[in-house]
């Protein structure tokens, strides 16, 4: 009992002291700096809309930070808001949003402000109306700070350190993005990360002495923005004013004393130096490091290595001092005197230009691609003339098929020299859709090596389009952030040649004979090269442009066959070449669902009037079952010069199947195709065909694409495979040509594998009657087929694991079996399965393979790609609805909010969706950045909810959709 008392007095006494502690401890000074700070400093989400000046388009976060509350300023950084169209929002510490409209973004200085609508926060009681001065000049060396904002996109972090270094020059980041210069840069190893970009670097006062940029990947380093530049923009905002900023076009860099002694400084500007920095730590002076082609630093005769002395009546000027000058003097001419050599020297009157005039404001959407002029960065980066150009931010479609890749410049369209954006848009306005012109270009950081691309212009797809930006003053901002965005960017459609683009010359090629046997000679016009270019990534797609060998099936028609490998979906341009001389455009009509070919249609008539031996002819397909012996040769297509056709002698040595998993994103994969191996390895090649000693075709050697589990890449393979299917689609397609009745053509509904007598046998318990029953149908085959997957695009009777037996009473010991009992049956056929130890009999759906495009509607909407799900999707499981979203385009609002690919579209704030015309219904009627609540289901059936808010603006709803043998596009 007395243990007990004494344990109560000591929790009591200890109770109290700790009482007496709370109420009597001396508050930590960051703690009560932190509690002022922290409703001011904000979370920033930015949606880049465009690639635009270096930088890509897509979504990333920040911080910044309320430098005046009543108007509404958010301080952050220049390569946070970009020079581009942006999308962007902040949350506060009580996690309220709001939109932000950029006002301004320094040309030169990692910074730059946004304006919030002070009335749309609802709590602003909450914030305490806080906001955090700037105290340019408070920055020293050993001052303890606390950098606080979104480390790593944590919402709230706060890191600190110590001021090291006030002079060190700008870092360099990269060489094609943004990279600041022409200021010092202050430094401490507070080792921030991504996401603290514009955060504020406070004293213990809770005043911003600088603002966070970036850091050193490889150590803890981090880099502040002084804040010199940014307290005069901001006085010029206030006044309603665009902030002045004046340039040479001149790269400066701060050099010591010892260095400026290596480069000649005389010891009587040496003298002066020393005694005009007595006591200060920064003793140097400025150096030019580059002089940028075409601007006044070059045509005052400045060079590198220039030291210098005074601008106007300023001595040993320092960063903030020379722009300041150069700020009050734009327009104007300025007075440098500089030391080269150990000489002084007065360089002739520069004028002073605007920087504001150096960067990118406009921009041109041709064929995809974004367009603008030459920013300074870029010319700095490449040693350029900034302004004279057009540079390639994004190539698109169009440019990306010639080959002409982003970060180019291109100087002339034919033969109409391009040195500004307006000369290049005058040029292409002139062509017509499909018109091929030659755009001569090069690289930034190859400058000297001129190249030329061919480029057809597609107006089909891509209307010429004009973006300009305005950034708002103070008291033009609109209340409405819709109409606020719309303010800061208007476009203007421009008007294009509408003549469409026309070649009526026959065409007629030149096939190389040259091989040793006739059959090989006889098939070479039979063979061409098909190229395909996709337009989105639907269908699950994996790259962008491919190809290979194609096979005209029917010359008449101008029907050409090729692998799924080629032609991946029909959403793209395709083209065939015909001997390397001969190259028109094609249409892609059929695509099989389960078979690993499509079949693609060309202008026969274009070969009207041409002699016999310069014209395709159709190939001689003989289908035959393949055998173990068989002697075939093989024709194709070089893959190192398809002008080239291969030819090569190769016997069978072994029938297989091909056996493709599905992929990490579901796409097309070969099912229930049987393949030939040879006796050796067939040269590289784009594929071609097998023939006999006759010259008739009995299988194709075509490309297989497949995906590795293991490393998680896409991998290529090359299998024979006898052409009865192919011959059964090229009759039927080309009777749906002629409008006439075809032959549905069928296939099972599920996949399936090969597996040995021997262990159906022990394993499956297949009885003695069925193995010899299999047996004789296929002597030396000795295998049964086994049910692998259902593909649940219908309601199948059959299970994974079943034995698949007979069709129609016939044995199908192999898949050409299969394919022949399918030939003959309706919608359903009778079929024979072997399951958990007994024979079943069952009357089996039959899948009928439609004779179109696969995929032939796709709407895009807030840069969903939205289809009908394709059959690899059916093959991961009975899908929710027919609304599927089979990627995203970057930049839009379906990225930025983060909803993914190969998910279902299952509602829309709260209307059930079945297939795309509901979804549409849905969509309607909402309005240009409403923000909408969505349903998502995985391929496993995992529901998420998700809001987006929509950008009309920037990503209209538009829909394609394949009738009549071609695609067309409208506006929603």
């Amino acid at each position: 009992m007395a243990e007990r008392t004494k344990l109560a007095a000591g929790l009591a006494a200890g109770t109290l002291i700790a009482a007496w502690y709370r109420r009597h401890r001396r508050r930590d000074p960051w703690e009560a700096m932190l509690d002022k700070a922290l409703p001011a400093i904000v979370v920033i989400r930015v949606n880049y809309v465009k690639p635009f000046d270096g930088e890509q388009a897509g979504s990333g976060s920040a911080t910044g930070f309320v430098v005046d509350f009543e108007r509404g300023l958010i301080l952050t950084n220049r390569h946070v808001i970009g020079t581009g169209p942006i999308r962007a929002e902040a949350t506060f510490v009580n996690k309220e949003e709001v939109p932000l409209t950029p006002v301004y973004r320094d040309p030169v200085h990692d910074f730059g402000l946004f304006h919030f609508d002070v009335t749309k926060l609802r709590y602003a009681d909450e914030l305490q109306r806080a906001e955090i001065p700037l105290a340019e000049d408070g920055a020293k060396v050993g001052l303890e700070i606390r950098v606080v904002g979104n480390d790593s996109g944590e919402k709230i972090q706060i890191l600190a350190g110590t001021l090291a270094r006030l002079d060190r020059n700008a870092p360099l980041y990269g060489g094609d993005g943004f990279n600041d210069f022409n200021t010092f840069y202050y430094s401490a190893a507070s080792n921030t990360s991504g996401g603290s970009s514009g955060s504020p670097v406070l004293d213990s006062r809770g005043r911003a002495v600088a603002l966070n940029a970036g850091g050193c990947n490889a150590s803890a380093s981090s880099y502040y923005l002084p804040l010199h530049a940014v307290v005069r923009a901001l006085d010029a905002l206030k006044r309603f004013e665009t902030p002045q900023r004046g340039t040479l076009r001149v790269v400066w860099r701060h050099v010591t004393c010892d260095e400026a002694r290596r480069l000649a400084l005389s010891p009587a500007a040496e003298a002066l130096l020393r005694r005009h920095h007595h006591g200060d730590d920064t003793c140097g002076l400025l150096c030019v490091d580059q002089v940028i082609t075409g601007g006044s630093g070059s045509e005052a005769g400045l060079e590198p290595g220039d030291l210098l002395l005074s601008c106007g009546d300023k001595r040993f000027p320092d960063f903030d001092a020379l722009e300041s000058y150069l700020d009050s003097n734009v327009d104007r001419a300025v007075q440098l005197s500089i030391e080269r050599g150990g000489a002084s020297k007065s360089i002739r009157p520069a004028r002073a230009e605007s920087l504001h005039n150096l960067v990118p404001s406009n921009f041109l959407e041709f064929g995809g691609g974004v367009l603008h002029s030459i920013s300074l960065g870029t010319a700095r980066s490449g040693n350029l003339d900034a302004g004279v150009g057009v540079y390639v931010a994004f190539a698109g479609f169009v440019l990306d098929v010639a080959g002409v890749p982003a970060h180019a410049v291109l100087t002339a369209v034919g033969d109409v020299e391009t040195p500004t954006l307006d000369a290049f848009q005058d040029a292409v306005a002139k062509l017509g859709d499909g018109a091929r012109v030659n755009v001569r270009y090069y690289a930034v950081g190859d400058r000297f090596n001129a190249q030329v691309a061919l480029v057809r212009v597609n107006y089909r797809w891509f209307k010429l389009q004009r973006w300009r930006r305005r950034d708002p003053h103070l008291n033009e901002i609109p209340v409405d952030a819709n109409a606020s965005f719309r303010a800061c960017w208007e476009s203007t459609q421009i008007e294009t040649n509408k003549t469409p683009y026309t070649e009526d010359a026959p065409a007629a090629a030149t096939f190389q004979r040259s091989h040793a046997t006739d059959a090989a000679n006889s098939v070479v016009s039979c063979i061409c090269k098909v190229s395909f270019d996709v337009l989105h990534a639907v269908d699950g797609v994996h790259d962008w442009h491919f190809a290979g060998c194609g096979i005209v099936v029917d010359a008449e028609r101008g029907l050409v066959s090729t692998d799924r490998n080629t032609v991946v979906t029909a959403l793209g341009e395709c083209a065939v070449t015909f001997a390397a001389s001969v190259e028109l455009p094609a249409k892609v009509i059929f695509v099989h669902p389960t078979r690993n070919f499509a079949i693609v249609r060309y202008d026969a008539s274009r070969f009207d009037g041409v002699s016999a031996d310069r014209r395709p002819t159709s190939a001689p397909l003989r289908p035959r079952d393949l055998s173990v012996g068989d002697a075939l040769e093989f024709v194709g297509l070089s893959r190192t010069n398809p002008d080239q056709s291969l030819s090569q002698k190769v016997t069978v040595t072994e029938l297989s199947c091909v056996n493709i998993a599905q992929a990490h994103v579901p796409r097309f994969r070969a099912l229930n195709e049987e393949i030939a191996k040879f006796d050796q390895v067939l040269n590289k090649s784009l594929g071609g065909v097998l023939v006999d000693e006759d010259g008739s075709v009995s299988a194709t050697w075509s490309c297989y694409s497949f995906y590795s589990w293991s490393d998680e890449k896409n991998y290529e393979a090359f299998h024979a495979v006898g052409v009865g299917g192919l011959l059964d689609a090229t009759l039927a397609v080309a009777s749906n040509i002629d409008n006439k009745p075809e032959k549905p053509l069928r296939v099972v509904g599920f996949g399936l594998k090969r597996l040995p007598l021997s262990t159906a046998r022990t394993s499956m318990r297949l009885s003695d009657a069925w193995v010899e029953k299999l047996r004789k149908a296929r002597p030396g085959r000795s295998q049964v087929l086994s049910v692998a997957h259902l593909a649940h695009t219908q309601q199948s009777l059959l299970r994974e694991g079943d034995l698949l037996l007979s069709m129609n009473g016939t044995s199908t010991a192999t898949f050409a079996d299969v394919d022949e009992a399918c030939s003959h049956g309706g919608s359903s056929i009778p079929a024979t399965l072997w399951r958990e130890g007994e024979a079943l009999e069952v009357n089996e759906p039959l899948e009928r393979v439609p004779l179109g495009a696969g995929t032939e509607r796709v709407v895009v909407w807030a840069g969903l790609l939205l289809q009908k799900p394709h059959r690899s999707v059916l093959e991961m499981g009975e899908p929710p609805n027919q609304a599927y979203v089979s990627y995203y385009l970057y930049g839009s609002p379906g990225h930025f909010y983060g909803i993914k690919a190969c998910r279902f579209v299952t509602e829309v704030d709260g209307k059930q969706i079945t297939d795309l015309d509901s979804f549409l219904s849905a969509v309607s009627s909402i309005e240009d950045g409403e923000a909408v609540r969505l349903k998502t289901s995985d391929l496993q059936g995992q529901v998420v909810a998700v809001t987006l808010r929509t950008d009309d603006r920037f990503w209209p709803a538009h829909e394609f959709s394949f009738k009549g043998g071609d695609w067309s596009v409208r506006k929603l």
